[in-house]
């Protein structure tokens, strides 16, 4: 047993963007993420101490042992560490203005030729699909690791279709009242973020309490209190589920 779990002490490294992680937050409301994964590990008797920061330096961060765990890890996992059997799927949908002429949209690849943006790394995480999709000469795409910036974008018709998360958009464009002159399609094959682990033990105790809290409806309503406290739609979302 690690120095850390041995003192009820455990770092993480996290993400550091609103609404989901504490890093960026006027308000220094605590993220949805660090809320579940918290709740799951005190069970354990467990004390987590979050270190936010960007999703490249989170996979440096566990690399060079800085921390016991990395949540929010993108795109494959090699090296040593247990992956947790949860990740974090955050509410990522196709973005779009109602009068789009894609707004009838049903599948991903129907989104062809459009001005597409979305975030780094996005590529990694939607599935075969969403490549084709990304790759094809008819379509205009890119990504940013800032997504403020793509959402002014979409709000300048710079773009067509923000591939992106619907809370962090409805945070950005509610306040300007310009929610209602948008809708968020369901399109993406969603892989999910990893959550890995240096100690297997931790991480075998981990997926039994979270598989619990699943069963109790323990998850839902803590999604469902701090989507309330944050003044966000209350979508019916898994955030820490197994993959499908």
């Amino acid at each position: 047993m690690s120095f850390h779990l041995a003192a009820s002490d455990i770092k993480i490294a996290a993400g550091n963007f609103a609404p989901y992680f504490r890093a960026d937050t006027q308000v220094h409301k605590q993220g949805l993420y660090e809320i579940l994964i918290t709740s799951a590990l005190s069970k354990l008797l467990l004390n987590p101490k979050y270190i936010n920061v960007s999703n490249e330096a989170i996979k440096r961060y566990y690399q060079k042992n800085r921390v016991d765990l990395a949540i929010n890890w993108t795109g494959d996992f090699s090296g040593e560490g247990y992956v947790s059997a949860h990740r974090l799927f955050f509410y990522n949908r196709a973005i779009l203005r109602r009068l789009s002429e894609w707004q009838g949209a049903q599948h991903i690849l129907a989104l062809e030729g459009a001005r597409i943006a979305s975030f780094s790394g996005a590529s990694l995480n939607f599935g075969t699909d969403y490549n084709t999709l990304i790759n094809n000469e008819k379509t205009r795409y890119f990504e940013s690791g800032d997504q403020y910036a793509i959402n002014k974008m979409l709000l300048a018709n710079k773009v067509d279709i923000l591939i992106a998360d619907w809370l962090k958009f409805y945070r950005f464009a509610k306040p300007m009242g310009l929610i209602e002159e948008f809708m968020a399609l369901d399109l993406l094959h969603n892989e999910g973020s990893k959550i890995i682990f240096k100690d297997k033990k931790l991480r075998d105790d981990f997926d039994k309490v979270v598989e619990q809290m699943h069963a109790s409806g323990e998850l839902q309503q803590l999604t469902q209190a701090w989507l309330a406290k944050n003044n966000l739609p209350m979508v019916s979302h898994h955030f820490l589920a197994k993959k499908s």
